[in-house]
């Protein structure tokens, strides 16, 4: 009689996988309210121009070659 357990074990685990996915929908509504947030998003800081930071510079600092961070 042949084991049956491997095929089992492989019915479950897509049975599992079929569960997690099927349970994600891309139109499915997050239940976060929008207006909860602080309305501050990221912004990136630009590159520094040619030779260093200047008056243009924001308060944050730029981006030098190197990719570190110079402040004016």
């Amino acid at each position: 009689m042949p084991d049956v357990a491997p095929r089992r074990r492989l019915a479950a685990l897509a049975l599992g996988t079929a569960l997690l996915l099927g349970a994600c929908e891309a139109d499915q509504d997050p239940g976060v309210d929008p207006g909860t947030g602080s309305g501050v998003t990221s912004d990136t800081l630009p590159d520094c121009p040619r030779g260093g930071p200047d008056a243009t510079t924001p308060a944050a600092g730029c981006i030098s070659d190197d990719g570190t961070v110079q402040r004016p």
